[in-house]
């Protein structure tokens, strides 16, 4: 930001050359100037664009992300109605089971208990009342007959019973499947349903980031428009400025050497313009002018002899005001309250010229440059600071 002060500070000289400059001094010295300038705004500037443009790579990339998040959500809870849904199936079938078994065991029982009494029977009749049933028949073929019905009627039992223990066999083993079926179902429900949360979760995330990427992309199209109005109004300035050295060439005066009562003899004599304390910046090669801190309304007194050049405010200085001394030394005092002279008039060394006020670089105070032919020199060498109090920050 001092940087850009510095720039903004030499517009305002050369717009008001001393009649010591040379044309090609005041063209060369200034469109260099600002030529780095526009390309520290031009550099930026991609930088800006070369950002925005990486946010949009990521901004789709996520926007990808997402979509291929909604399908696999998708998916999953279809994975788990289906999961579900053979859960219930499970359950249905299994209880359909268990019914069979129910039945089948009663069956069972009832067959069991129908044979214990056919069997009770056949022990009440003993061997003798047996054989009298058999040997009732009056011929061979029906004792042959008796016997034979006898048979069947056991071997019919004996069957039946054989297939109700299979038929248990067969139904205890799919109920025990279905009950491992319903485990493995159980499980794996929990775990697609744990799934398709963890990806709702990292959806959100993606979302969030997602809005993070878009207000990244809103700042840099902001930034980028206000470089874009920077680079435009700097343009203008330096277009401005060409115009106005060119105008005003023809008047460049050259003074063949400077006595005992110029400018350039006065370094390390000059008054301070306002009674303050020095206020010294640590940065000192980013920083070559200097700061009084003085009380605000304190009287500004001229430097040097010289005429007015500028005065005029400017955003976030103040009051700017500018005197040529000749022999292309120039001063300037900013951060002013107000400044009473007129540009064109003559100014006398000690002659108070307006109030202090204040600005960024000290609340209450004013600001002061040296410059000799557009070129700022180290303000603080020509002033006589003895005896003046020097804060350093």
């Amino acid at each position: 930001m001092k940087k850009v002060s510095i720039f903004i500070f030499s517009f305002l000289i050369f717009l008001f050359p001393s009649p010591s400059f040379s044309q090609t001094n005041i063209i060369n010295q200034e469109l260099e100037i600002h030529q780095k300038k526009m390309e520290q705004l031009e550099s930026s500037l991609k930088a800006k664009v070369r950002k925005k443009r990486r946010v949009e790579r990521l901004e789709e990339d996520v926007l990808s992300e997402l979509e291929k998040l909604d399908k696999n959500i998708a998916l999953q809870w279809e994975s788990l109605d289906k999961a579900k849904r053979e859960w219930t199936e499970a359950e249905l079938s299994l209880e359909e089971t268990k019914k069979e078994l129910s039945q089948i065991k009663k069956e069972v029982s009832s067959l069991k208990h129908f044979i214990e009494m056919r069997l009770n029977a056949y022990r009440q009749l003993g061997e003798i009342g047996f054989l009298n049933i058999l040997f009732e028949s009056e011929s061979l073929p029906g004792l042959l007959a008796r016997r034979q019905y006898l048979k069947l009627i056991l071997d019919e039992d004996s069957k039946k019973r054989k297939e109700y223990v299979r038929a248990l066999r067969v139904l205890s083993k799919k109920e025990k499947e279905l009950r491992e079926r319903q485990i493995l179902l159980k499980a794996m429900t929990k775990r697609l349903e744990k799934e398709a949360h963890l990806l709702e979760e990292r959806k959100k995330e993606k979302r969030k980031y997602l809005e993070s990427l878009k207000g990244q992309k809103r700042r840099y199209q902001r930034m980028i428009a206000q470089l874009m109005k920077a680079k435009r109004k700097l343009k203008r300035v330096i277009d401005e400025l060409t115009l106005k050295a060119q105008a005003e060439a023809a008047a460049v005066k050259q003074q063949s050497k400077e006595d005992q009562f110029s400018f350039s003899a006065q370094k390390g004599r000059l008054n301070l313009p306002v009674q303050g304390k020095v206020i010294l910046f640590k940065n000192k090669n980013a920083f070559r002018g200097l700061v009084v801190e003085s009380p605000w309304g304190s009287q500004i007194r001229a430097i040097f002899d010289g005429k007015v050049v500028y005065n005029d405010s400017l955003p976030g200085y103040g009051k700017v005001f500018i005197v040529d001394h000749g022999s292309g030394y120039m001063s300037l005092i900013a951060q002013g309250q107000n400044f009473t002279k007129n540009v064109g008039e003559d100014i006398a060394e000690g002659e108070v010229i307006g109030l202090s006020g204040g600005g960024p670089w000290v609340n209450e105070g004013v600001y002061i440059e040296i410059r000799k032919d557009g070129r700022q020199l180290k303000t603080i060498s020509w002033f006589d600071l003895r005896g003046i109090e020097i804060v350093y920050r």
